[in-house]
């Protein structure tokens, strides 16, 4: 029997690691490079890493299950001893699509959820052709959902979020904003104040700057020169996965 396990993974052939977060093969996205960029933000902010990997069809001879699983393992998607995780797979030929995920996060994107999102948020754009707000609205609902957040409706529509202030309220929004910048002002006044003060306390008697104003500016100019914002997708260690759901349309 393990025999015949192995045979089957080494069946499977599975594409290389992908090196940005979202991988385009079909042509469908419209801006991959915002959506890749929104998903290097959110590791950033979580350390979760969500992929999305789009192609035409699936490898010969691999159901869409069987790459999931194998991909999340062999492409070390999610940090190394949490498993935290996911990717979102479509293939547009085969009219298939899969989000799999990490053991770290099926407390939160469950198979239900998984499955909720593809029913009601993918695929119903899928069928209308539109693959890109599918894709797009799909993974913020994976976002919401992994930070907690109910995936649920405003209860309006977009025309009336956009509705116009009404006229009785424009005095008192005009007042508001004015006070609003008299603050901001003061303070900012106040604080240039302050560090004018420092600066003159700060100045030695013999003209040099102290030294611990000048081990200050240093140790800023140090980390701003060492921050990275790369927004390439290397992998954190993960190793297991498993849980989701699949649906076509």
């Amino acid at each position: 029997m393990p025999g015949c396990v192995l045979l089957l993974l080494a069946a499977i052939s599975l594409p290389a690691k992908p090196d940005h977060y979202v991988t385009d093969h079909a042509g469908v996205l419209k801006n991959a490079d915002s959506l890749n960029e929104k998903l290097a933000q959110f590791e950033r902010e979580t350390s979760d890493q969500i992929l999305v990997y789009i192609d035409r069809k699936l490898p010969a001879h691999t159901t869409i299950e069987e790459m999931g699983s194998e991909a999340i393992k062999q492409w070390g998607v999610g940090q190394k001893g949490k498993d935290n995780g996911a990717i979102l797979f479509v293939f547009i030929a085969d009219r298939k699509m899969r989000i799999e995920v990490g053991y770290g996060l099926e407390g939160s994107l469950t198979d239900a959820k998984s499955k909720r999102i593809i029913e009601t948020v993918i695929k119903p754009k899928f069928r209308s052709g539109d693959y890109w707000a599918g894709i797009d609205h799909g993974v913020d609902a994976m976002l919401a959902t992994i930070r907690g957040e109910p995936y649920r409706g405003t209860g309006r529509t977009v025309a009336q979020t956009r509705a116009p202030v009404p006229v009785h309220t424009i005095p008192f929004v005009v007042g508001a904003v004015g006070f609003v910048m008299f603050f901001a002002v003061f303070i900012w006044i106040i604080v240039a104040l302050t560090k004018r003060i420092q600066r003159g306390t700060s100045y030695s008697s013999s003209g040099s700057w102290s030294s611990e104003s000048s081990s200050s500016s240093w140790s800023s100019s140090d980390s701003s020169s060492s921050s990275f914002s790369s927004s390439d997708f290397s992998g954190g260690g993960g190793s297991g996965g498993g849980g989701g759901a699949s649906g076509s349309w």
